[in-house]
């Protein structure tokens, strides 16, 4: 506990003065009172305390009105003075949103009729905007920073938010307020904030602060010339080091931790060289605005290390080679000092980012409702690298999609609108048959799809293991400083059996990350449908596309089922779409020195032939130099010629029809 923080002149009869007038549930208005006397009384700076309630239970109506309970009330004819508040979100738009007023003036009018303006109200609604300060990156930083010293509230993105060094982000915690200057003491998160991040330094990034040295610096800087001829010399070092190490394998990928034996800092006098940066920051952040970040990463490569990761061109991916480096972000949190941090996230009870010492989760299972939901799995590979790769299998996988979500609109659900997502480089392939077309990753957070009740959900977002290494260890930052102990070789064996799965040590771990992360991801996903409207009612209808024979994906589904039983979600399984089942069968490689399988002789047989054409199974035989025996065996053994020809039955016995 910390005794320092401030009590909150807040109450709910002040938060009900600015609660639009919405027909809220009886459980959404209990959402608001728990969550108010949580912001009020929760003094335990030593802990960072997230919401994790559903999504659309009223996270931004929360937010957004408790925001005004911080400018004052009018409600007793006398202003309170303003609590200082700081919210920190992911969108421009969402801070936009936070920040105007219009939509609750006509609400707040229409509610208290002629008593608005009588009591004060248009007032208040009037001064919200002089209250409330977006910082935004498109205008000068310093001017904006002078500004939010006389704004009780002050708003900015995740993103700015940690890129602020230390003494310019002390800076939004104070206001000055008729003379006096107050504290911004509540910091309120919107989504998951950067409990730690990757930092990823390359080529590009280390031209960038070239440039800004040579840009940054004027001619008068006394040591313009040392900071730029050491940074430069200490760059080359580090090119030098990636081609090296690059080559440590002819053809495979290369993933090590590096340290550099000779140097632990950046140049020979490294308090010049930073006196010199923090001398003249605002002109380099002009030209590079995450200079800071980057320069400070630098120097923790110089006396700590970093993994180095080279992927070399190969069918699917792209060449690159760069440092990362995983930073822990808790001093961001200010924990145990005079400031407490909230965080709304509706996914923080799965997310494995949340599994850290500082973070108390509040669970929302009782703010919860039934689900008019189906969610129907069709078994078929769908991975980035089934899907994207842009060949022959990829295309006719692909199309097979298409053509299952054609027909289940135009025998299913007719003219109604359906949300397809998919991998960002799928998104042109879609666009021609489809209105609403999101992809993985960019749907968090938005509510334009709000009002459909049918989702296409087409693979997972599934990352490579080192991604859920890094979230593991930025949870457990003494497993990743451990790498630093290990020789080249030790580490580059390491990562060899992470990232092929055969590390007995962290398999498991890995796999435990992967599911809860695709897991959260997946349901923010579907809350973007009508599902997310508290009081929706409407069936809502969602198609998954992998394939639950692989372990992976077979737990994946277990997951998602008990997740959402409690809820009345109903589940139900299907094959893949019989066309793509015979693109598979095409594709097949054929045994060596053979040119096709069996199956593969009859499919082309049957593609060669006009649609509509009626023969004899002897016809077929023939042609393909195939015995009724050997026909009869290839039938038997695959399932997919085996319904082909079902299908193509006609009344007359031994004859078939091209469909």
């Amino acid at each position: 506990m910390n005794d320092k923080y401030n009590p909150i002149n807040i109450t709910w009869e002040d938060f009900e003065t600015y609660l639009p007038d919405y027909q809220f549930d009886e459980k959404q208005i209990q959402f608001f009172k728990d969550t108010l006397e949580m912001i009020l009384h929760n003094r335990d700076t030593s802990k960072v305390t997230c919401f994790g309630t559903r999504c659309g239970i009223g996270k931004s109506t929360m937010i957004h009105t408790f925001m005004h309970c911080c400018i004052g009330d009018c409600r007793y004819e006398a202003r309170h003075k303003p609590q200082g508040l700081v919210v920190v979100t992911d969108s421009i738009k969402r801070l936009e949103e936070l920040s105007d007023s219009d939509r609750d003036t006509v609400a707040a009018e229409k509610f208290w009729g002629e008593w608005f303006t009588e009591f004060g109200y248009d007032n208040h609604y009037k001064d919200f905007k002089k209250n409330v300060i977006v910082l935004k990156s498109g205008e000068p930083f310093k001017e904006q920073l002078m500004k939010q010293h006389y704004r009780p509230i002050v708003l900015l993105s995740t993103q700015r938010y940690f890129m602020l060094g230390k003494k310019t982000r002390e800076q939004l915690f104070s206001f000055t307020y008729n003379g006096r200057q107050l504290k911004r003491d509540i910091v309120i998160f919107d989504e998951c904030p950067q409990f730690s991040e990757i930092v990823t330094i390359n080529s590009l990034n280390l031209s960038k602060i070239e440039s800004a040295l040579y840009e940054g610096l004027s001619n008068e800087v006394k040591d313009k010339s040392f900071v730029i001829k050491e940074y430069k010399a200490f760059k080359d070092r580090l090119l030098d080091q990636m081609d090296e190490k690059e080559n440590l394998t002819k053809n495979s990928n290369v993933i090590i931790y590096w340290k550099d034996e000779r140097y632990s800092s950046i140049t020979p006098n490294d308090d010049l060289f930073f006196k010199v940066i923090h001398d003249n920051l605002e002109s380099l952040l002009k030209e590079y605005n995450s200079f800071l970040k980057d320069i400070l990463c630098l120097k923790k490569i110089a006396q700590e290390g970093a993994i180095f990761e080279c992927i070399k061109k190969k069918s699917g991916e792209k060449y690159k080679r760069s440092f990362k480096l995983l930073i822990d972000n808790r001093e961001y949190f200010y924990l145990g000092q005079d400031k407490k941090f909230f965080i709304f996230d509706a996914t923080a009870d799965i997310d494995p980012r949340y599994d850290l010492d500082y973070v108390e989760i509040i669970k929302g299972e009782k703010y919860n409702k039934p689900l008019n939901m189906l969610i129907t799995n069709v078994r078929m590979p769908t991975s980035r690298n089934v899907l994207c790769k842009n060949n022959k299998r990829a295309n006719a996988t692909v199309n097979a999609i298409i053509d299952y979500l054609k027909d289940k609109k135009k025998n299913g659900f007719g003219n109604k609108e359906i949300l397809v997502v998919v991998y960002s480089s799928l998104i042109k392939k879609f666009q021609k048959d489809f209105n609403n077309i999101g992809y993985f990753g960019n749907l968090k957070g938005f509510n334009d799809f709000n009002k459909l009740c049918r989702m296409a959900h087409i693979g997972m977002n599934r990352f490579p293991n080192l991604i859920y290494f890094f979230i593991y260890c930025g949870c457990h930052m003494e497993v990743y400083r451990k790498l630093s102990q290990m020789s080249e070789k030790e580490s580059m064996e390491f990562f060899d059996k992470l990232i092929k799965n055969h590390n007995e040590e962290y398999d498991k771990i890995i796999t435990d990350v992967m599911l809860r992360s695709m897991l959260a991801d997946f349901e923010q996903n579907i809350f973007r449908l009508a599902i997310r409207n508290y009081s929706n009612t409407k069936p809502v209808h969602i198609w998954t596309f992998y394939n639950t024979d692989n372990d992976v994906y077979k737990l994946l589904s277990t997951m998602i089922e008990k997740r959402y039983t409690p809820y009345d979600v109903k589940f139900e399984y299907e094959d893949a779409p019989d066309k793509l089942k015979i693109e598979m069968v095409k594709n097949r490689k054929p045994p060596k020195g053979k040119r096709m399988t069996n199956a593969q002789k009859i499919l082309e047989w049957c593609d060669n032939q006009q649609s509509g054409k009626v023969f004899k199974l002897s016809e077929l035989l023939h042609d393909v130099n195939l015995s009724n025996d050997t026909f009869k065996d290839t039938k038997k053994s695959n399932q997919t010629i085996k319904r082909l020809f079902n299908d193509m039955k006609t009344n007359k016995k031994g004859y078939y029809k091209i469909n």
